[in-house]
């Protein structure tokens, strides 16, 4: 990888509390779910201290809209939101869990649709910027 660059590599869905995709991650009948997002950084952005914007949002494939509202969260290149060396180096990863409470619960509005979530990282300056997207995944 570029020493000054970073990647989202992986955006999945699980139940609450587990590291497993799951194409359900509210069922059997849970109120929530978590949300898993990997990245990767550079040798000298990994660890630099530099700002970004991390945004996760939901849509829903079936009627084509925003499922609930984007979470926005401010964040910096460095070991106080989750970045460190990987194995031996030279690069850095970072894995964060953000936990979802479905907007409605168990059978509300939103059960029986298919839903996607995306994620985006924009540093300051939009230096570095990744986007990825998860695999579409059902509420009950």
């Amino acid at each position: 990888m570029n020493a000054n660059d970073a990647t989202l590599t992986a955006l999945t869905t699980a139940q609450t509390g587990s590291t497993v995709a799951d194409t359900a991650p509210n069922a059997p009948a849970s109120p929530g779910f978590d949300v898993i997002l990997g990245a990767t950084a550079g040798s000298a952005l990994g660890s630099c201290g530099a700002r970004y914007t991390l945004t996760i949002s939901a849509i829903d494939l079936t009627t084509a809209t925003q499922a609930w509202p984007a979470r926005a969260c401010q964040q910096a290149f460095g070991p106080d939101h989750g970045w460190a060396l990987s194995g031996p180096g030279p690069d850095y990863q970072c894995q964060q869990t953000f936990p979802v409470i479905v907007p409605g619960g168990v059978g509300g509005p939103l059960a029986g649709h298919v839903l996607q979530c995306v994620a985006c990282l924009v540093s300051h300056g939009a230096q570095v910027v990744s986007i990825i997207q998860s695999h579409p995944f059902v509420l009950v």
